[in-house]
């Protein structure tokens, strides 16, 4: 389901979208991003983000692109990109790093926007007053025209309403007024470098006049006539934000639990095992997997089986360590990352299997699922139901399994603690599957 909603979800959002691995090898495409480029979906898929770029694509805008994907920083900015039919076009680009456990970028999220028509109208403005201010009051950007000292000296009516202040209001502030994430300090240095570069491009959060906040995107360039004077585009990219956090939220977590999904998992327990590879240290995986729950779902129905899946998820978060990781695999089953666990293999063991019979007694104390009256969840006329969980736990440390091969073997005791009776825990034995 967590794919499925994923996919609607990418082709409904109207600014393109690029799914690209820690080697920067595309993974996935939305609609709009072959709308915009020209490119098929099976066109984009398996090559570098890089194959957009073309012969006057600025080198400069390139860097600063590689800079930000090799540290694992946020870029954003406008660089010009190519279709397949060969013409080029302005691309707004945003890229974010999801990291892993150790800081190191996993994937990346590319947010493209074709601004050809605005970057056209930002270099062929006219300098006669009057269809300049024709313009400006009916971009969709704001604008203001400010001093080297920051005050404001003109603004449009469209920044007006996105920040709820009176042109007059307005005219008597200066930047720093309205900026809710620079100190006055920091925004006066931000200026001093857009006067020594000539332009500027980055994102930032204004404060409204009623307090709130928003997200924005400046594009500013300085003229040194006269005293100085800044020309600057502020755009509202509070539904780009939106979106981009849809699409991370969609992409690596279980849409009803809020946890982590299966991929995500996957990719930090191999960030883990490299860790305590490094570091000899030992840690677990405890599988989990709900004792009944199919007769539940059955018998009242998936909203409630929904219920009691959130209220699992919330039990095994509150009963783990917040540097513990943990996921919805699918269906009922979840699995838990337990890291740091010592050198001690016997001490280790001991650890993980206290965490799992603390969460074996979590899961298993009443749940108040209204309505339910049932005998495998020991239900009582209140609607209060008693649901428990089988738990599979195995080691790792140094001895080179992979991730599926550890999920196996969590899996696999977790199949002898419910072939025991369920409602109990059960550490992988190598000789016991046999």
């Amino acid at each position: 389901m967590g794919r499925r909603v994923l996919d609607q979800a990418l082709r409904s959002i109207t600014q393109g979208v690029c799914v690209a691995g820690s080697d920067q090898v595309i993974l996935s495409v939305n609609t709009a991003f072959t709308v915009i480029t020209g490119y098929s979906e099976t066109e984009c898929v398996g090559r570098n983000c890089r194959f957009l770029q073309g012969p006057e694509s600025d080198p400069k805008t390139i860097d600063q692109i590689r800079e930000a994907c090799i540290v694992g920083t946020s870029f954003s900015g406008e660089i010009l990109n190519y279709r397949k039919d060969g013409t080029a076009f302005w691309n707004d680009l945003l890229i974010s790093a999801l990291k892993d456990t150790e800081d190191k970028p996993s994937f990346y999220i590319g947010i493209v926007r074709d601004v050809t028509e605005h970057r056209q109208l930002q270099e062929e403005m006219s300098s006669d007053q009057t269809v300049l201010h024709n313009i400006l009051d009916t971009t969709l950007d704001g604008f203001w025209h400010a001093n080297n000292e920051g005050r404001l000296l003109a603004v449009n009516d469209t920044y007006c309403r996105q920040s709820g202040y009176s042109q007059a209001e307005l005219l008597s502030m200066r930047i720093a007024d309205l900026e809710a994430q620079e100190d006055p300090i920091i925004n006066r240095q931000h200026i001093e470098q857009i006067i020594r570069e000539g332009r500027g491009q980055f994102e930032s959060v204004h404060r409204r006049k009623d307090g709130t906040l928003w997200d924005v995107e400046i594009s500013t360039t300085y003229h040194p006539d006269g005293e100085g004077q800044f020309l600057v585009f502020i755009r509202d990219i509070t539904a780009r934000k939106s979106a981009e956090k849809e699409v991370l939220q969609l992409a690596f977590y279980d849409p009803l639990t809020k946890v982590l999904n299966r991929r995500l998992f996957e990719d930090r327990l191999s960030q883990k095992l490299l860790q305590t590879q490094r570091n000899q240290q030992h840690g677990a995986i405890l599988f989990i997997d709900l004792d009944h729950f199919k007769e539940l779902n059955d018998t009242y129905g998936h909203q409630l089986g929904d219920v009691r899946l959130i209220d699992v998820a919330k039990r095994l978060k509150d009963g783990i360590r917040e540097a513990d990781t943990l996921a919805r695999l699918g269906g009922d089953e979840f699995a838990i990352i337990l890291g740091e666990l010592g050198n001690d293999r016997a001490n280790a063991s001991l650890q993980a299997k206290k965490a799992a019979e603390k969460l074996c007694k979590s899961l298993s104390a009443t749940a108040c699922l209204k309505g339910v009256e049932h005998k495998t969840c020991q239900s009582d006329d209140s609607g209060k139901c008693r649901c428990s969980a089988s738990i599979g736990v195995t080691l790792f440390s140094d001895n080179q399994l992979s991730p599926g091969q550890l999920l196996s073997q969590a899996d696999a005791a977790m199949y002898q603690a419910k072939k025991a009776g369920g409602n109990r825990f059960q550490l992988y034995e190598a000789n016991a599957q046999k």
